[in-house]
């Protein structure tokens, strides 16, 4: 595993600074690829060790300092006093760190196995004693106790952990693979809704699995002091800088941004930074998706439901910005949609996420081709809907253009701010 980190040490010391991060995340890919291929090819029962997880995370540091790093040493290069770059400053890195500092960051155990990604000014922040709150003034104070976080977190990592291992033999994945064999039950007697609804429970199984490890590892984080994010209005100390997962947030949300930006947040923090922000905007999407796709690893359910992923994004944001102003005439019209937002997005994210759990790629067109690929079919349709209805109210497009304006300043604000970007991606 330390290869990877020494690889690209090597190349901040000798690369131009302007491509760096281009090159750091080319030679990363490229080297977690071969074993990412080479675990697929020789994996088997008799052999289970797997250093693609550790390695997964490690990507992410490296490229995420990296880019970094490229931006600003190049500001520096330019100009000194770049304009864009100065309320910022706290979050810049002035110099490539010592060997100590980086390979301590790269190699850091607390998010090590299964993240949440760790940001190199956040680490920094966290090893020096740095004050996130920068209330200096008091430092008589005692420190914020991490106590309530940690227990909070554990309980939540124990909870899902029992629910696994009280669902897991109740709604097993192995029935959905029988769908490759028209003669099984599954195949012939279970109805299309019935199907859903059991993909739905078994993919609920598999994500406690995720709630589990990700939990116990912000409380892992927050119990050493590592998380710590200013306070609340009312006071209280904020432990979620290091989050990974809003539990509540994915499985309640009304639309699929909501949904997928409450899953792996820091993941999608680090999808941000090092590619929907770089390159133009026509494809930023796809180039999430597809780095997305090819860090996980290149079974083909991967490809398939990140495919679906971006296609129902995309689907879910023309639809909700021509149907949602239907409905707020009224309290019951806005509790109608918002139930309808629910169940849709529901729907939408077990027919996606299916092909992610079962990897292979006969189970998982069986798995469409039982409802026709009605969904795809339906999302391809709704991209000719126009970009905005006719006839909606003065007063609702006042609102919906503040909340756009709104979206766009943080986004703006987002920028090249690693240690900001935690929990704020859009993107799985």
């Amino acid at each position: 595993m330390s290869v990877l980190p020494m690889l690209n040490y090597a190349l901040f010391k000798t690369v131009p600074h302007h491509i760096m991060g281009n090159l750091t995340l080319a030679a990363s890919m490229i080297y977690l690829s071969c074993l990412h291929l080479h675990r697929q090819i020789y994996h088997t029962a008799d052999y289970t060790l797997d250093i693609t997880g550790p390695l997964m995370v490690i990507t992410q540091r490296v490229t995420s300092l990296a880019y970094s790093l490229q931006d600003s040493l190049t500001s520096q290069e330019i100009n000194d006093n770049v304009v864009g770059h100065s309320s910022n400053v706290e979050y810049r890195i002035e110099k490539i760190p010592s060997p100590l500092e980086y390979f301590a960051y790269t190699l850091a155990f607390q998010t090590l196995m299964c993240g949440p990604v760790v940001f190199y000014p956040d680490y920094i922040n966290f090893i020096e004693g740095a004050r996130i709150d920068k209330n200096e003034k008091n430092k008589d104070e005692p420190e914020p106790s991490p106590r309530r976080a940690v227990v909070y977190k554990m309980a939540g990592s124990v909870g899902a952990a029992l629910l696994y291992l009280s669902l897991a033999k109740k709604y097993p994945l192995t029935a959905l693979e029988e769908l490759t064999d028209p003669t099984s039950e599954v195949s012939q007697s279970w109805s299309a809704l019935y199907l859903l609804w059991y993909a739905y429970l078994s993919t609920l199984v598999v994500r406690c699995k995720y709630y589990h490890a990700w939990l116990l590892s912000e409380a892992i984080c927050n119990n050493c002091g590592m998380g710590f994010n200013g306070f609340s209005t009312d006071g209280t100390p904020k432990w979620d800088k290091m989050s990974n997962i809003d539990v509540f947030g994915f499985e309640f949300a009304q639309n699929f941004r909501t949904a997928v930006a409450s899953w792996n947040k820091n993941t999608n923090s680090w999808l941000r930074g090092v590619a929907y922000e770089r390159g133009g905007k026509a494809w930023r999407t796809a180039r999430v998706y597809a780095l997305s796709a090819v860090w996980h690893g290149f079974h083909p359910g991967y490809y398939l439901t990140f495919f679906a992923g971006g296609l129902f994004t995309v689907v879910a944001k023309k639809v909700r910005s021509v149907a949602r102003p239907m409905f707020l005439g009224s309290r019951s019209k806005k509790l109608f949609y918002d139930f309808l937002t629910f169940m849709t997005t529901r729907i939408a994210m077990t027919y996606a996420t299916v092909p992610f759990v079962l990897l292979h790629l006969a189970p998982s067109l069986a798995f469409y081709g039982k409802f026709y690929y009605s969904l795809h079919f339906i999302a391809l349709g709704a991209l000719l809907l126009p970009e905005k209805s006719a006839g909606i109210p003065v007063t609702v497009k006042s609102n919906e253009i503040a909340n756009t304006c709104s979206n766009a300043a943080h986004d703006s604000s987002s920028k090249d701010i690693y240690g900001k970007l935690n929990g704020k991606m859009k993107i799985s």
